[in-house]
């Protein structure tokens, strides 16, 4: 049975019309999209149509933009999510216009590579509303709570990641009636990680629960970067994304194995250092190409399988600078943070200075900064320079420890600027690297 399904464009420019026309060309399923200028307009356009996902232009001129976002919402069912497009001057309000009801906003120009993943991402919950209301044979009724209602099982077989959103299950071991909760993992600053199993099914995988609702956005976010860099080998597989008690939840696969922490902290071998940072290397560097920065590499953020791939986690403070040249908040794990970054000016180089960190780590089994009172520690990475490695580890080649301390240098522009150019000089001065001949054994006493 084919599904009608559309996408509502409020107020924008004939040309970003066209832009979205274009991504929405390549889709299997008909979709179609309502140009709407005016409201009223709006309003007549709802009564009849199975509305998937709402972008609306804001208009700079208007004295209350967020009001736009809350008569559309008003219009809209809880569910169905609002993509905002908005001019660069609008920016320091984007609080309120989340708090108005949009989901997710997008800084104006649109482009041809990130603004898609973000904009495919929030179609994907509206497609599988519309979809598992039309498979239950429900009539879809505005006037429905997205928390009053049960979304059962969709079928997914032309989705990205397949998301389902659905309300809380009375048992609060299961998540959107389709995993089930086996064991907490860790939890963080933005949540909580749970091991969690497949109704039926015994598939293993990862939630990602944050704490609140006010983190949905970046929840997506993550989702939106995990799709645009999943072509690569040592990023985890976004399985779906679900909704669960109004909360956005990533379902990631499951990556048997141990952290690099753990590791480090037993038996680790030269030739698994090396092995290991060339494959953490690759991975930063194709997110740097993507002009992603994670801001939060770090050992415990890695996982080795039994099988020897690396794959980095935790894209959650993770930024995409397509449209931003400088992240201007304070996050990451206080060891592995560069100067800069302590003072909420971020940049891909920050990322350098915590892969400098991690190979400090690796020639010499020690921190390059480290004090247990968070304060003095801070101190410690923006005014002292680390001991130089060949000072703990002799044996090291000398043009080796200038590599890893230009990775530390407190200027982020005398830094290697990515992860690529570090791959680059790193394997030019040694390109036997990875046989283990340059980083030395450890061993646990």
């Amino acid at each position: 049975m084919t599904i009608d399904e559309y996408v509502l464009l409020v107020c924008l420019k004939p040309e970003e019309v066209e832009h979205i026309r274009q991504l929405l060309s390549s889709f299997e399923i008909k979709i179609d999209s309502k140009d709407i200028h005016h409201f009223d307009d709006a309003k007549a356009c709802l009564k009849n149509e199975n509305i998937c996902l709402a972008v609306l232009r804001l208009d700079k001129k208007l004295s209350r933009p967020d009001q736009d976002i809350i008569q559309l919402r008003q219009f809209l069912p809880d569910y169905i999510p609002i993509l905002i497009l908005i001019s660069h001057d609008l920016t320091q309000n984007i609080k309120d216009y989340i708090k108005a009801g949009a989901n997710d906003y997008w800084v104006l120009p649109l482009d041809n590579t990130s603004f898609s993943v973000r904009f495919y991402v929030l179609l994907e919950f509206g497609q599988s509303i519309i979809l598992s209301e039309k498979a239950k044979g429900f009539e879809i009724k505005h006037e429905t709570s997205l928390l009053q209602r049960i979304i059962e099982k969709i079928q997914d077989s032309l989705r990205f990641f397949s998301p389902n959103i659905t309300y809380k299950h009375e048992n609060n071991s299961s998540i959107a009636e389709k995993w089930i909760k086996i064991k907490k993992l860790g939890f963080g600053g933005f949540g909580e990680v749970w091991l969690v199993k497949r109704h039926g099914k015994g598939m293993s995988a990862v939630a990602k629960i944050p704490h609140s609702s006010k983190l949905n956005t970046r929840a997506l976010r993550a989702a939106a970067i995990l799709k645009r860099l999943s072509i690569h080998p040592n990023i985890v597989h976004l399985i779906e994304v679900v909704e669960e008690d109004g909360k956005v939840v990533l379902i990631q696969e499951y990556i048997p194995g141990l952290t690099l922490q753990q590791l480090i902290e037993n038996t680790l071998n030269g030739k698994h250092k090396e092995d290991y940072f060339l494959q953490l290397l690759s991975v930063a560097s194709h997110a740097h190409q993507n002009r992603i920065m994670h801001r939060d590499i770090k050992p415990e953020n890695i996982i080795i399988t039994p099988s020897g791939t690396l794959k980095l986690l935790d894209f959650g403070i993770a930024k995409d600078l397509s449209r931003h040249n400088i992240g201007k908040t304070i996050a990451g794990s206080r060891p592995f943070m560069a100067p800069e970054q302590i003072m909420g000016k971020s940049s891909i180089a920050s990322d350098v200075w915590s892969l400098g960190v991690i190979l400090y780590i690796f020639a010499t089994n020690t921190l390059p900064f480290y004090d247990p009172n968070e304060k003095y520690l801070m101190d410690l990475i923006l005014e002292t320079s680390p001991l130089p490695p060949r000072k703990l580890e002799p044996g090291l080649p000398e043009n080796f420890e200038t590599l890893i301390l230009k990775c530390l240098d407190k200027n982020p522009e005398n830094r290697y600027q990515d992860a690529g150019e570090l791959r680059q000089e790193l394997l030019e001065l040694f390109p036997l690297f990875g046989d283990g001949s340059i980083l030395p054994d450890n061993y646990k006493d």
